[in-house]
């Protein structure tokens, strides 16, 4: 079967792009776009190591730390954590936030996926690779599976932001093209391309909607931070 039988999904309006986020949602999203331009200064000043895992260990402090401000003013008690566990799957997002009270089971109320973008490092993974796509994992269901609203941050290491965005839209494109066999998730580059949204200062902030393998629909909120 070829990909002309793929369901014919529509490009989402900018509207579409921004609903159904609770108010803890929104609340973690405009925290994250108040804080994360000051990630860069931090990191740089401070870094040991270019690897991911250790970048990403370097976010939580640095949004954990920017929380313990905040909640000096009544800021909503919430915690940035890596790895968070999944209840119904094995794989791990690489960031999970989670709202503090004892009396509910720690459950990420949004999950981020962290991808390298540098001329080391395995780019296209940031949408697929052999079940390591971030993206992908979000389409699958192995991440975020009981939310609605993810996102994802990539740590620029080289080349601009804006340049990163346009290639990773040219593999979302490449996937579209694909033929389609029944046994792979469907793709569409005009309702699932990467569309920016925001500049911040050394971030640029994006956004994505995609269908997953149950037909249900998930919106990545996407920050490329240049950490170079």
């Amino acid at each position: 079967m070829l990909r002309d039988n793929i369901n014919t999904y529509h490009a989402p309006s900018a509207n579409d792009l921004n609903t159904e986020a609770s108010r803890e949602v929104k609340t973690i999203l405009t925290f994250i776009d108040r804080n994360i331009s000051e990630f860069p200064v931090y990191y740089l000043a401070n870094k040991d190591s270019d690897k991911e895992n250790r970048i990403s260990d370097f976010l939580v402090y640095h949004f954990n730390a920017c929380l313990c401000d905040e909640m000096k003013e009544g800021f909503f008690p919430f915690n940035f954590g890596k790895n968070p566990t999944q209840e119904a799957s094995d794989k791990e997002t690489d960031i999970g936030v989670v709202i503090l009270t004892r009396g509910a089971k720690p459950i990420t109320i949004i999950e981020f996926e962290a991808k390298r973008l540098s001329n080391t490092s395995a780019n296209h993974q940031y949408v697929y690779g052999e079940n390591r796509g971030g993206i992908e994992r979000f389409k699958l269901k192995q991440h975020g599976g009981h939310l609605s609203i993810c996102g994802m941050f990539g740590y620029v290491q080289n080349d601009s932001c804006i340049t990163w965005i346009e290639k990773i839209n040219g593999w979302i494109f490449v996937k579209s093209k694909e033929e389609f066999t029944g046994n792979q998730l469907s793709w569409a580059y005009e309702y699932e391309k990467v569309q920016p949204i925001k500049s911040l200062n050394e971030v640029e902030k994006c956004i994505s909607k995609h269908r997953r393998n149950d037909n249900s629909t998930i919106i990545l909120h996407h920050y490329f931070i240049k950490l170079y």
